[in-house]
């Protein structure tokens, strides 16, 4: 048997699993269509399954019929059952109209013709987010905010962890007794209060219903199944599924399908401490054995969350008391990781000061092979940083990654993930142009703080900037909270809201500030960049005098056409972020703090403090092609980062600076999730001794100070023959801010912005 935390061995599948992962193969989807879910095996053929219901109750109440279109949605997408697979249940086809965690109903305007219909599948429109603009700033200056690239007020807003021990200490059956208890306690009994219950329980009544369709299915194959193998597969999901359509698991074979049941109407989000939840479960089987064998249901759910793009696992870590808690399921969970070896699932490892040698030693043979994930995460730095925003401790050592490397506590929370991104790089233009867009010339943005030229300190200046911050932060932060109004009135949590705690408690929906946590998280654009600019203006312009006030701005307005020099000077005259340089760190960690303490001053609407992030995916290309020339020296249009790190290219010390760096920020106030890039070439890790080495480094780094790090590793030849020759490279990984993907899956933007980090 292998022992799973020996990286030296490596897991295999069973028989049938691995018949199974070849089955899976030949459909499995490209990134971008797993990471929206949209992995469906079917076709919608014709089936408009929200408005048919919505049109059939036109008298009933909004939460109510979108329950029934929800339940309907699943029981008219085909009951699959794959050969040989032990957990069954697949996504559904994209209908016409359907429900999303981040939006509420989807595709409404255009796909509702009915003028009332439509009303009432959109109880508060799109507009009330995306007037927000126009109404304070005017549709001029609004719409030159707008194509300047400064920020996505309002997001995405959606990615949660459902309270997996709530649904397995439950059971479908239990969850209903459960509804009915918190109804009969709550203290609100008007009519929103009396119909949210019944919401609730119209959802878990469909589970169950979906579960029973599902056991009647495999019994049905089961009669007609010739191969005695086979049948019993299907007589074994028959009992099962037919077993947790009401009670609650005793096995992990139940568990596990229970489980993904919740998963997949949850939008196959994220799964949180899996790990954890399930290992009762794991023990009993592996003591007592199971209808198939622990390992069967284990790589059963991790094969259904790679094909259909679960977008996060969390792992290890402490438990509320601050012990280890590593167990066996947490290393067998990453060896059948390292056996797909593949962008999904992502997997997020948590690191504490007493963790085991063998998990990271088993992280950093997995990275040494191409893989990017795991990514690894700080309890020491994350932990307290939730409870300097009033988490209490137990709760704080619970938390858990999601999405693309945000943080929550699970089950418990709606962090608002992502309320939004703000590109503070094009904050800093606007201030260099006394509060004007320098794309649409006579249009006021921001506040007439002064000309560059009349500032005679670079205090003054520095300090015009951190006003232009606080104005436009503001406002911001007004659009986001108008985009969580938007989600409240449609509802867009409700799947999730029955395994979230306090929902049921309150008598009120996930984004109606229901749940105990009620964070917000404010994605943090361009930070390396606008620290380094600041760097060189104060050096060469305010201190040293080599670049007057007026050359500067004439130089950023022409792009540096004309003003090679200056260029010059801007980029390799001024000491950059990124290289353990004490000037340029504090700098970038006074940029930083004041941003992340501003933020820290409002509420989300939901209820509680707004928090820092930096988990960009492409944005930082996307932001950046929105930029004029820079004071770092970079032209106008280049990437302006993905993550916390220095801006790409600017480290030009190797990775142990880059680390110290980076570990000097105030990375416990952007506890909403501050992810890394780090590179490492393969020749980095080549043999054992180096990969000691880079696991001692990244402990160094999590262990003081640092949050967060996810890995490429990859050289840079491969990448750039990849560019030319992509069919030679299916299986090379990369790291891009926050998720994983193969490098020729990417634009070439994209990845020429990879390939930059190797300069």
């Amino acid at each position: 048997m292998v022992k799973y935390s020996n990286s030296k061995e490596k897991f295999e599948f069973s028989e049938r699993m691995s018949r199974v992962h070849g089955e899976i193969l030949p459909r499995v989807h490209n990134f971008h269509t797993r990471e929206d879910t949209m992995t469906s095996p079917v076709k919608a053929d014709g089936k408009n399954p929200f408005v048919d219901v919505f049109a059939e109750m036109p008298d009933a109440p909004y939460i109510i019929a979108l329950a029934h279109a929800i339940v309907r949605s699943w029981m008219v997408t085909p009951f699959m059952i794959l050969k040989d697979e032990a957990i069954v249940g697949i996504t559904r086809p994209v209908y016409p109209v359907y429900e999303h965690f981040s939006e509420g109903l989807r595709y409404v305007s255009q796909n509702v013709k009915d003028e009332t219909l439509r009303d009432r599948m959109e109880p508060l429109k799109w507009s009330h987010l995306f007037d927000a603009p126009v109404q304070l700033f005017g549709r001029e200056a609004a719409d030159a905010i707008s194509d300047d690239c400064l920020w996505w007020a309002g997001g995405f807003q959606g990615h949660t962890i459902c309270n997996y021990y709530t649904l397995l200490d439950n059971g479908l059956d239990g969850m209903i007794a459960k509804i009915d208890r918190c109804e009969a306690e709550c203290e609100n009994k008007d009519e929103k209060t009396k119909n949210f219950y019944e919401a609730c329980r119209i959802i878990i009544r469909g589970m169950s219903q979906y579960l029973e369709a599902y056991s009647a299915e495999a019994a049905r194959l089961a009669e007609g199944e010739k191969c005695p193998t086979q049948k019993k597969y299907y007589e074994d999901i028959a009992a099962n599924c037919a077993f947790v359509a009401h009670n609650k698991p005793e096995t992990l074979y139940q568990a596990t399908q229970l489980m993904w049941t919740l998963c997949l109407w949850d939008w196959v989000d994220c799964v949180g401490r899996a790990d954890q939840y399930f290992y009762p479960y794991y023990e009993k089987a592996v003591r007592e054995g199971d209808v198939i064998p622990a390992e069967e249901s284990v790589t059963s759910i991790m094969l259904k969350m790679w094909e259909n793009g679960v977008h996060n696992i969390t792992v290890s870590g402490v438990d509320k008391d601050g012990n280890d808690v590593t167990n066996e399921l947490t290393f067998l969970m990453l060896q059948i990781l390292r056996r797909i070896h593949d962008v999904h699932p992502r997997m997020s490892i948590r690191l504490h000061k007493d963790s085991p040698a063998e998990l990271l030693e088993l992280a950093t043979t997995m990275w040494s092979e191409g893989m990017c994930d795991p990514t690894v995460v700080s309890d020491e730095t994350v932990i307290p940083g939730l409870v300097a925003i009033g988490t209490p401790i137990e709760d704080a050592r619970d938390f858990s990654m999601l999405g693309c490397q945000e943080i929550e506590i699970p089950g418990q929370s709606n962090f608002g993930c992502e309320d939004g991104v703000l590109n503070i790089a094009k904050i800093l233009e606007y201030t260099l142009h006394n509060g004007m867009s320098s794309k649409h010339p006579g249009v006021r943005v921001g506040l007439e703080t002064g000309e560059f030229k009349d500032f005679e300190t670079f205090e003054d200046f520095y300090n015009a900037y951190k006003a232009q911050i606080e104005y436009f932060t503001e406002k911001f932060l007004y659009i986001c909270n108008r985009g969580q109004e938007l989600r409240a009135a449609n509802v867009a949590k409700l799947v999730k809201s029955p395994f979230t705690t306090g929902c049921l408690e309150k008598g009120k929906a996930s984004d109606e500030g229901a749940p105990v946590y009620n964070y917000g998280v404010v994605e943090t654009c361009g930070f390396a960049a606008t620290a380094d600019s600041l760097t060189a203006i104060k050096k060469l312009v305010f201190e040293e005098k080599k670049i007057s006030k007026e050359t500067l701005i004439a130089a950023l307005d022409a792009n540096f056409e004309g003003y090679e020099k200056e260029r010059q000077l801007l980029l390799n005259g001024a000491p950059k972020f990124g290289n353990d340089d004490p000037e340029a760190d504090e700098m970038a960690v006074n940029v930083l703090d004041h941003f992340w303490s501003y933020i820290g001053k409002f509420k989300s609407v939901r209820g509680d403090v707004f928090t820092g992030a930096c988990s960009l995916l492409e944005g930082g290309i996307h932001y950046g092609a929105g930029m004029g020339a820079m004071a770092d020296g970079r032209f106008a249009g280049e990437p302006l980062g993905n993550s916390i790190g220095p801006r790409p290219g600017a480290d030009k010390n190797g990775i142990t600076p880059m680390l110290s760096s980076v570990a000097k920020l105030p990375l416990g106030k952007g506890v909403g999730g501050t992810t890394l890039n780090v590179v490492l070439s393969s020749k980095m890790l080549a043999t054992d001794e180096m990969r000691r080495n880079i696991s001692s480094v990244m402990k160094a780094y999590l262990m003081n100070g640092g949050q967060m790090a996810q890995i490429t590793t990859a050289n840079l030849d491969d990448l750039k023959d990849a560019q030319v020759h992509p069919e030679r490279h299916g299986n090379l990984i990369i790291r891009i801010g926050g998720f994983s993907i193969q490098f020729v899956q990417l634009e070439k933007a994209s990845q020429d912005e990879v390939i930059s980090r190797y300069a």
